[in-house]
């Protein structure tokens, strides 16, 4: 059986993460694991695994590298844990949880502290970036989706530069260049996905189509770098939504680190609903 694990801390995180990695477990039929690195107690942890009915397991030494230990467990398919512990910080991520993003192997959902209605997981919103944005739609979420009956949608954002030319005939030419596109760059998932394009920026229109679609988590590859001038749309999505998001290790130079990334997601695929 597969785990997933809800990292718990004495934040007003601790509930919607739990929600959340219940959600995900209900959607991927894998059991969920509440963990703790006591700091400062456990009142608020063992309280909201009580409540849920979650078993709650304690870690000890440093938090990140305890959450980091657990999550690579072999039968670990996923970590959940809070962008932060207030929703007033202005930072994408806490020191934690942005230690634990940039180190993990595996996939990371990293909820905010005041995530909209936490706990649901139906819909899914990939966005593409630019040209090569392949990698940046691992196919695992478009046969998650398959496999757990979830929507997806995928978010393609043109450049005003990059607009295509206007034709006579748009009824005809719009589909043709949607299909075109899906078969391209998403083409495991072309009669499962649903397309949206939106003119303008793509670290303001992520948040703002995620919230219109009414997605239910944003899912994005990443190169695992969050420094100053790195991963504009990630530090964007974390900055300003109120949405889970799933965080997918993507290193497109490193043909080893793309197999285990595939592994990782396998169980995912084949997991009953």
């Amino acid at each position: 059986m597969t785990r997933v694990i809800a990292a718990l801390d004495t934040s007003m995180a601790a509930q919607p993460v739990l929600r959340t990695a219940l959600a995900l477990g209900k959607a991927l039929g894998a059991d969920v694991e509440a963990l703790h690195v006591p700091v400062d107690g456990d009142r608020v942890p063992r309280s909201t695994a009580a409540e849920e009915h979650v078993p709650l397991r304690t870690a000890h030494g440093p938090v990140a590298g305890a959450l980091i230990h657990a999550a690579e467990e072999e039968d670990v398919i996923g970590l959940v844990i809070g962008a932060r512990g207030s929703p007033l910080g202005r930072r994408p991520l806490g020191s934690t949880a942005l230690v634990v993003a940039t180190s993990l192997s595996k996939p990371l959902v990293v909820v905010p502290p005041d995530a909209r209605r936490p706990g649901e997981l139906r819909r899914v919103l990939v966005p593409l970036e630019g040209a090569g944005a392949g990698s940046h739609a691992p196919r695992a979420i478009i046969a998650l989706a398959e496999e757990a009956e979830l929507d997806v949608i995928v978010l393609h954002v043109l450049e005003e530069e990059s607009l295509p030319l206007f034709t006579d005939q748009p009824q005809h030419e719009h589909p043709a260049r949607v299909r075109e596109f899906l078969c391209r760059y998403c083409p495991w998932g072309i009669e499962t996905v649903r397309l949206e394009v939106r003119v303008g920026r793509t670290d303001e229109l992520v948040p703002l189509v995620a919230e219109q679609t009414d997605a239910d988590v944003i899912a994005l590859g990443w190169a695992q770098e969050l420094a100053p001038g790195r991963a504009p749309i990630v530090r964007a999505v974390l900055e300003r939504t109120h949405i889970p998001v799933l965080l997918v290790p993507v290193h497109a130079d490193s043909e080893a680190a793309s197999h285990r990334r595939e592994e990782s997601w396998s169980s995912l695929q084949s997991s009953p609903v």
